[in-house]
């Protein structure tokens, strides 16, 4: 299928599940303190792989947390969208 690019994209939709389901159990609170959290965690991960790893190992570390960025703040947004609706 898509050799390289499967694993990136399957760990943001497991982040995108993940809190999907997270968003559910715990407060608003407490979701945006762990999306915030993540965010940061990745964020320093691709400065990271820019200043420290460089190249195209880099590039694909790069990748990965901002598959992971994305899969997490969708997650909290449809979380929250759908937590609304339902109350």
């Amino acid at each position: 299928m898509l050799d390289g690019w499967t694993p990136i994209l399957l760990l943001g939709t497991i982040f995108l599940v993940g809190i999907y389901f997270i968003s559910r159990k715990v407060s608003r609170k407490i979701l945006y303190t762990v999306s915030l959290v993540l965010s940061f965690i990745c964020f320093g991960l691709v400065l990271y792989s820019i200043f420290v790893v460089r190249g195209w190992e880099g590039m694909g570390l790069g990748f990965v947390a901002i598959s992971v960025i994305l899969g997490t703040w969708i997650g909290t947004i449809i979380g929250i969208s759908s937590k609304k609706t339902s109350v």
